[in-house]
């Protein structure tokens, strides 16, 4: 964890951020209702999802966003494109930004799953990988050295696109929670995350697994 540099002086305003980060998960998938394990697999937006997607890049069109990343499964691709549109800039996909690799069982879902693997192995994703696939210590290697590379070679706003999974990640390493706690926190098809950092070191969670209706309601870096 990064140290915070205590000011000389104490600022006569609030500073700003250095950094936004716009962390968004993406829109329902098909099928959604089935609680399918998708993983690596890439499937397709419900027209629900599309709408969602739709809806995020419209929000985010409007802000002063000057980069776009994204996963680059559709589901977590297809609104990033359509952001990138609105801001006239070029998405910049990555495979690091996939979900969790579910190996053997991607497309089963939970219960299926559950009577293959046992209980023992379904609670504890930190420790235990899934047959072919990743646990969670192996997400986090994928993940944060691009998710670390991204934020210290950018400033003002940016957006990542990607899932349910990296998303909480990305929180839970910033913040330094527990892996262990790792369902504890929602994460609803086309929410919004938004992670400030500033110049002396702090990181702030102002919003978790908010909608896209609330990202009007942040003054802009």
């Amino acid at each position: 964890m990064e140290d915070i540099q205590i000011p000389k002086e104490i600022p006569k305003e609030i500073p700003k951020p250095r950094l936004r980060v716009f962390l968004i998960r993406h829109g329902e998938v098909d099928q959604a209702a089935e609680g399918r394990l998708n993983g690596h697999q890439d499937v397709a937006l419900s027209p629900k999802g599309e709408q969602q997607m739709a809806e995020a890049a419209e929000a985010l069109g409007q802000r002063p966003v000057k980069a776009v990343f994204t996963s680059d499964l559709y589901r977590a691709r297809k609104g990033a494109e359509l952001t990138a549109q609105k801001l006239g800039i070029q998405v910049q996909a990555d495979r690091a930004l996939r979900e969790i690799d579910f190996g053997e069982m991607a497309g089963l879902g939970w219960r299926e799953v559950m009577e293959k693997l046992g209980a023992r192995r379904m609670i504890n994703w930190v420790d235990e990988r899934f047959p072919g696939g990743e646990n969670l210590t192996d997400l986090k290697n994928r993940v944060m050295p691009l998710y670390q590379k991204i934020i210290e070679s950018h400033s003002g706003e940016i957006a990542i696109f990607a899932h349910g999974g990296t998303n909480r990640m990305i929180i839970f390493e910033e913040l330094g929670i527990d892996l262990k706690s790792f369902f504890n926190f929602e994460q609803s098809y086309a929410c919004v995350n938004i992670l400030d950092y500033y110049a002396v070191g702090m990181k702030v969670l102002r919003l978790m697994n908010g909608s896209c209706a609330c990202i009007k309601n942040f003054e802009p870096v």
